[in-house]
């Protein structure tokens, strides 16, 4: 099976390490796409939404230093609070056995995945790019 979620060039911020972090967010949420439309077992899709949690609290622990410069790095770090909720809820929902939780899963997880890396990410850094605010 295919992935659903390909990185493509550009889809890059422009900060390698960041960019190698979201590509390993894409082959995660695939590996997780993979287990719930095979129907692998429940014990499958449960480790790959583990192992998404743990690699996005990773990388939001990467992130969020390079961001703080931005002028409105308080609503990022809002989102990622959001999305640490929103995955929690997910997991609850999965140990009650709930029938829906793999594809509202996928679809938060998706829409996230674009609109957040490919939309808000890509801002915000080309914004601190430009005024010189990163650190290399």
């Amino acid at each position: 099976m295919s992935d659903i979620f390909e990185w493509m060039p550009e889809y890059s911020i422009g900060v390698d390490s960041i960019d190698q972090q979201h590509q390993e967010l894409f082959r995660i949420f695939n590996k997780l796409s993979t287990a719930v439309s095979q129907n692998d077992s429940p014990k499958s899709a449960a480790a790959a939404m583990h192992e998404m949690s743990q690699y996005l609290d990773k990388h939001f622990t990467f992130e969020e230093p390079l961001l703080k410069k931005h002028p409105d790095f308080d609503h990022h770090h809002l989102e990622h609070l959001k999305f640490i909720e929103n995955t929690l809820d997910f997991q609850i929902r999965f140990a009650d056995q709930d029938k829906t939780v793999h594809m509202d899963m996928l679809s938060f997880l998706y829409n996230w995945l674009k609109e957040h890396i490919l939309e808000m990410d890509k801002e915000y850094f080309r914004y601190l790019k430009e005024n010189n605010l990163l650190d290399n």
